[in-house]
């Protein structure tokens, strides 16, 4: 009775239940033999019956449940034709070297503008304060109260014995640049708007006006070139809006993952082993794909059913900050630290093209400012300067020479979160962490 109604709810779904099964078989029994005519290409996919598979184990199934069950994959085996001729495409004044499908052609860019003449801006610099011997030690604390595993008392008890307060120097200029790059792409044409060639000639690709979304951040748009879009059958299905079914090869049909393609199991039951059934397939070894549902084909992952795609040259456009930096610190504090930490902006200049900086009082400051912007005129000969921005932040450094027992070392504070570097703490150990 269990396996009539399990023939009767497969023959519902589309699976005509088997005609005179396989005879019982004891333990041990050899496999049914038997080829499987491999699948047919072509659609529809196709009718009738399936004989069993040759050779092999039959599964071994416990307690009504089988050992290594496969879900079926859907989604991925799609078969995807060439891309199409990109010669059969109309070419544009400016575009002729544009890029195939997901192959971005750049562009170059126009004439830069001739660098700024005339005098500089004037340019005005703030100063910075530096610390005591109380604000030191308080900042000692507490890079003391980060680290759990450092003791206090060093901290409390050390003798300050001189403090010498200076101040690092960050000049930073970035230069915010767009590049732009064209490439055929396409989509399902499903009856929206076309703005083909027959609206005029498209525009060169720098005169398509794109805007950043805001200054000085990197990011990327992409937008259709005007009047560059066409309609064109579908060269991935045809125009016939589905493809073949790579899982199941066009047949419809797969190996059933229970049995292993053998159309039958054995169950553990009563007490001994029992040669069974297929009930997943009817003993056939074969069930319907998951991925086309028995048809054998899927709908077309480029036109997804519509038949037709519509072509257009994209211009992909990308916003890129370049950002170089100089560092002027006179102690021995790392100056990768100077670069992370708060400080105070005591000039900054933001111009379609800055001129350097050449009036601060430190020489090293100037020169580099000098070496920077020079460099950066000449750096991006493919991508169109959009603005400058160069600024100096100063930071303060804090040098602390202390003596605590019979140690004797040093200590930095430095930007205004005041963040502490003591690679010769003398209490770095794990004072009050101990392992029973």
């Amino acid at each position: 009775m269990h396996m009539q109604q399990g023939y009767k709810g497969s023959y519902q779904q589309g699976f005509p239940p088997p005609q005179g099964g396989p005879p019982p078989q004891q333990v041990g029994f050899p496999p049914q033999q038997g080829g499987f005519p491999p699948p047919q290409g072509g659609f529809p996919p196709p009718q009738g019956g399936f004989s069993p598979p040759q050779g092999g184990q039959p599964v071994v199934v416990q307690n009504g449940s089988p050992n290594a069950i496969h879900p079926e994959q859907d989604g991925s085996e799609a078969e995807n034709g060439p891309p199409p001729d990109l010669n059969q495409f109309q070419t544009y004044g400016g575009y002729e070297q544009v890029g195939g499908f997901g192959q971005m052609s750049a562009m170059p860019p126009p004439p830069p503008p001739p660098p700024p003449s005339g005098p500089p801006p004037h340019m005005e610099f703030a100063h910075v304060a530096n610390l005591n011997q109380d604000e030191a030690r308080e900042a000692m604390l507490a890079k003391v109260a980060e680290n759990c595993c450092w003791g206090k008392k060093a901290a409390k008890d050390m003798t300050i014995a001189q403090i010498d307060g200076s101040t690092a120097l960050h000049y930073i200029l970035e230069t915010y640049c767009e590049g732009r790059s064209t490439n055929y792409e396409h989509v399902p044409f499903h009856g929206q708007f076309i703005d083909g060639p027959e609206n005029g000639p498209p525009p060169p690709p720098w005169a398509v006006e794109v805007h950043p979304d805001g200054m000085f951040n990197n990011h990327q748009k992409k937008v259709e070139v005007p009047h560059t879009a066409v309609v064109k059958p579908c060269h991935t299905c045809h125009a016939t809006g589905c493809i073949r079914c790579r899982r199941c090869g066009g047949s419809g049909r797969n190996t059933c993952t229970r049995c292993g393609g053998h159309g039958r199991v054995m169950h553990h039951r009563d007490g001994g082993n029992h040669w069974g059934p297929c009930h997943r397939c009817h003993s056939s070894g074969r069930i319907r794909c998951y991925t086309c549902g028995g048809d054998g084909r899927v709908t077309c992952p480029s036109c997804k059913g519509h038949r037709q795609l519509k072509f257009y040259i994209a211009l992909t456009v990308k916003f890129v900050n370049h950002t170089e930096d100089f560092i002027m610190e006179e102690t021995d504090l790392p100056d990768e630290l100077v670069r992370v930490v708060k400080g105070n902006l005591i000039f900054e200049q933001t111009m379609d093209q800055v001129w350097p900086v050449t009036a601060y009082p430190t020489k090293a400051i100037n020169d580099n400012s000098i070496r920077l912007v020079e460099k950066h005129r000449r750096c991006f000969p493919s991508e169109r300067q959009l603005q400058q921005r160069q600024t100096i932040r100063a930071i303060p450094v804090t040098e602390c020479a202390y003596a605590w027992k019979d140690v004797n070392t040093r200590f930095w504070v430095y930007g205004l979160d005041r963040k502490v570097h003591s690679p010769d703490y003398p209490q770095q150990c794990c004072w009050g962490c101990q392992i029973l």
